[in-house]
């Protein structure tokens, strides 16, 4: 069955931002949103031509009633679908959409706020200065639990379902591992001779093997205690292939003096994204390593002669690409952060931080946050009513040992 979606009201705070959600939504231009945002709120009732799907109407109705629009979703029999489509012919322009597809985009959008996130911060301080250390771990937890409350989707929003204890035991446990190697390199380097001085010197080589296999029991914690609408995501991948890849991909490209770095991003883009699950719906990955390769060359003649600068722009086309080439079930996401939009938000981000002595850090994060949701939908056919809980717990020894080695576990 699919269903006719008209909007009837409007009663939010923010036209502007209403109009530019409604735009992501529906596909058309932002004048368009904005002269039908003007209608509903003189009380004049917009109707979306094209039918929409079972599977959409439910989470595009939850995210526009979200955003103070008074949603109607009538149901429609076959004979209504045909109705439909012979309006849909008739009445909209073929340059509205940038799809011919009757679909919906449904996008994210980030709702905490600066002054909110420094609060928390401060008060964290204090603790972990109090308690010399140790409440650190409760308190990346509560920052962790605001930013994943304040995330929402299709009116929906996130939930961060760790705690700090599980991020203090894994430290414990991870630090019962370390120190009795510690201790045995001190004897060595210390009664060794020059043999064992030369072990001093290699040990730190031998944990870089292991950081692919940390990194997959920090990214499995986390995502075993992130939810939407009540249903954990997980990740199922093997340590082993994680080791195996990017030992493999960090050989290759030293070797190749970095031309064969594109190969293996995709690689492990594949890796982290296939194994990331929503419920029992799987995450797909469909990049090339030979697709980007060409680009990544040219970024790196022209970071070169900008100084580095053109990376940025680099950057984010790696970001628009890698989110268009991942999907769940009939969906796919997409990104559409520019080079110039990064560059100006990093800018601004240094120049708070600069100029408050680092005091606005969680505005930062809060503008980091912002940006990314904003350039970021869902678009295609999901029915999110068929996805059922499948758990997989982890514990969180990996994300303690990545803390301890100061190596991001933001992966894939």
């Amino acid at each position: 069955m699919s269903h006719q979606i008209t909007l009837n009201s409007w009663f939010g705070s923010d036209p502007d931002q209403a109009a530019k959600k409604l735009a992501k939504v529906f596909r058309m231009s932002l004048e368009q949103s904005e002269t039908v945002v003007d209608k509903l709120r003189d009380g004049r009732p917009w109707k979306f031509a094209r039918k929409i799907s079972d599977h959409q109407a439910g989470p595009a109705a939850a995210y526009l009633q979200s955003l103070g629009f008074q949603v109607d979703l009538q149901p429609l029999d076959s004979t209504d679908d045909d109705a439909m489509d012979s309006l849909a012919e008739q009445e909209i322009p073929a340059n509205q959409y940038e799809s011919s597809e009757s679909e919906l985009s449904l996008p994210f959008a980030f709702m905490g706020q600066g002054k909110e996130l420094f609060g928390i911060t401060f008060v964290n301080l204090l603790k972990t200065i109090v308690t010399l250390g140790i409440y650190r771990f409760w308190a990346k937890t509560k920052v962790r639990q605001y930013l994943w409350s304040n995330t929402v989707f299709a009116g929906d929003s996130f939930s961060y379902q760790g705690t700090g204890k599980e991020l203090f035991r894994g430290f414990l446990k991870f630090m019962g591992m370390l120190i009795p190697f510690m201790i045995v390199l001190g004897v060595l380097q210390a009664v060794g001779g020059p043999i064992g001085q030369m072990a001093g010197g290699l040990a730190p080589l031998l944990f870089w093997p292991l950081v692919p296999v940390l990194m997959v029991g920090a990214w499995r914690y986390r995502l075993s205690r992130t939810a939407w609408r009540g249903i954990r995501f997980s990740f199922r991948g093997e340590r082993k292939k994680a080791m195996m890849i990017y030992m493999k991909g960090g050989f290759l490209t030293a070797i190749t003096l970095g031309l064969y770095w594109p190969f293996f991003r995709m690689q492990a883009e594949a890796f982290w994204r296939e194994n990331s699950w929503f419920g029992n719906l799987q995450g797909e990955f469909t990049g090339e390593g030979k697709e980007i390769f060409g680009k990544y060359v040219l970024a790196i003649f022209l970071s070169i002669i900008t100084m580095g600068i053109y990376w940025i722009w680099f950057s984010a086309y790696m970001q628009r690409y890698r989110w268009s080439h991942t999907r769940f079930g009939n969906a796919h996401f997409r990104f559409t952060a520019t080079g110039g939009e990064v560059f100006v938000l990093n800018l601004v981000n240094v120049l708070l931080l600069v100029f408050t002595v680092g005091l606005s850090y969680p505005w930062v994060v809060v503008r980091n946050q912002k940006f990314f949701t904003e350039h970021l939908t869902l678009e295609g056919d999901v029915d999110m009513d068929s996805v059922v809980q499948e758990m997989k717990e982890s514990g969180a020894v990996g994300e303690e040992a990545l803390d301890a080695f100061d190596i991001p576990v933001d992966v894939g």
